[in-house]
């Protein structure tokens, strides 16, 4: 998913959701950003981030630029997301 499509999907949701990324054995909280010059990378940390927060870390990524997660080590391209009550999962 482009950072773009993102923050376009997410634009009208509850700023203060906790942000996490689903693995097919767990739910993991996404903490840390890692900015490289093809992609953005989301790395799983023990305190998740708010949606309003990882907002603010992409604001100023080229909108074209693709957003992947990272599981066992290998960057995967994130390419949905499912909202909860408290939890904006990505998948």
């Amino acid at each position: 998913m482009r950072i773009s499509d993102f923050l376009h999907l997410t634009t009208e949701l509850d700023p203060t959701l906790k942000v996490y990324f689903t693995t097919p054995t767990q739910t993991l909280p996404v903490g840390i950003v890692r900015f490289l010059p093809t992609e953005v990378i989301l790395l799983p940390t023990k305190k998740p981030l708010t949606l309003k927060e990882l907002h603010l870390k992409l604001a100023t990524v080229a909108p074209t630029t693709t957003l992947s997660l990272m599981s066992n080590e290998t960057p995967r391209p994130l390419f949905g997301l499912k909202i909860s009550p408290t939890k904006l999962l990505l998948k």
